[in-house]
């Protein structure tokens, strides 16, 4: 099964872990060494005291899994998309956090990244969130690839997650996945086989 294959995202996975692989790539007085670890406390202090909706997972575990599955999965080294898989989120959820301070704070490489990850906010669509939804992912034909080496990371850690969801919630999830990431995931060939296995899993639970 898909979630045995991936249990290297949350067995005994922590911050020493998460840092031996770092040190893998980039000696720790590297420069790149310390930015990523400054992203990493970033996200875990943006996303501090926030639970998924299993009530007992911290959010920030799910941020550090997609960072896991874009380094150790993809095999990515490149340190900006490490440090825009960490920080994937801390825009669209965090009120602190913009796309300009990614900017400041880190990069426009990275700045950019978080802008085409990151939903405009709900206001701008009178609180219509099927009409965000519609924008977002309209943009997804004309969006770069190192955007979907994220984006489709997060959708399947989404995916191996979901049983803690009603079930109205996985239905959905599982055919926006159909419509807008498999089409993206054929088209890049990025985890094309590990969605559909996803999607096959979460199908099949719901006829036990």
């Amino acid at each position: 099964m898909l979630i045995q294959k991936m249990k290297f995202l949350s067995d005994a996975e922590n911050r020493g872990t998460f840092f031996d692989r770092i040190s893998q790539l980039f000696p720790k007085r590297d420069p790149r060494y310390e930015v990523i670890e400054r992203a990493y406390n970033d996200a875990e202090d943006a996303f501090r005291g926030v639970y998924r909706e299993d009530g007992e997972t911290r959010y920030f575990e799910h941020v550090r899994a997609v960072a896991l599955l874009v380094m150790v999965w993809l095999r990515v080294k490149d340190p900006n998309l490490i440090i825009a898989s960490l920080l994937h989120d801390v825009v669209e959820d965090c009120k602190e956090w913009s796309v300009n301070r990614i900017e400041r704070e880190y990069n426009r490489e990275i700045a950019l990244y978080l802008e085409w990850l990151s939903k405009p906010p709900l206001e701008k669509f009178g609180g219509d969130g099927e009409a965000r939804n519609h924008f977002y992912h309209s943009r997804f034909s004309m969006a770069p690839r190192e955007f979907f080496i994220i984006k489709l990371s997060d959708r399947l850690h989404n995916l191996v997650t979901l049983w803690s969801c009603p079930i109205a919630k996985q239905e959905r999830k599982i055919l926006e996945t159909k419509l807008h990431y498999l089409p993206h995931a054929e088209k890049h060939i990025i985890l094309i086989h590990e969605l559909e296995e996803a999607i096959a899993e979460v199908e099949a639970s719901w006829k036990k």
